[in-house]
């Protein structure tokens, strides 16, 4: 069973600031599709799990080098996948090893069927 977990900065989410950041908002739609496939992703917060940063040797090793301005890191199986940002649908779908549904993006009318991801 594949294993994720990311590590975030504090004051990581759509909502921690006056400005609405739209990849937060996606990541968080990702993140309950994860939930609607079945995934679990564990999250840690710099500000509300700091221990679980400090336990973890890779990612204390990471932030050793890179600092806190490098979070977030997703660790895939215990292993460093992706730094820097938050991952992407695909992404997840890929390390999970299921395929996704690309979102939308055409505009629909009232008699245009919807894609649903």
């Amino acid at each position: 069973m594949t294993t994720i977990e990311i590590f975030e900065p504090a004051g990581c989410c759509a909502t921690s600031s006056v400005v609405i950041d739209q990849n937060a908002l996606h990541f968080n739609a990702d993140m309950d599709w994860c939930k609607q496939q079945g995934f679990e992703v564990k999250r840690h917060n710099l500000l509300k799990n700091p221990q679980s940063f400090i336990s973890n040797p890779r990612v204390k090793a990471f932030l050793d080098v890179s600092g806190t301005q490098s979070l977030p890191v997703t660790l895939v199986n215990d292993v460093v996948a992706l730094t820097g940002r938050l991952p992407n649908r695909e992404e997840l779908a890929r390390w999970f090893g299921a395929e996704v549904t690309p979102i939308s993006t055409a505009p629909t009318s009232c008699c245009t069927p919807t894609a649903r991801a």
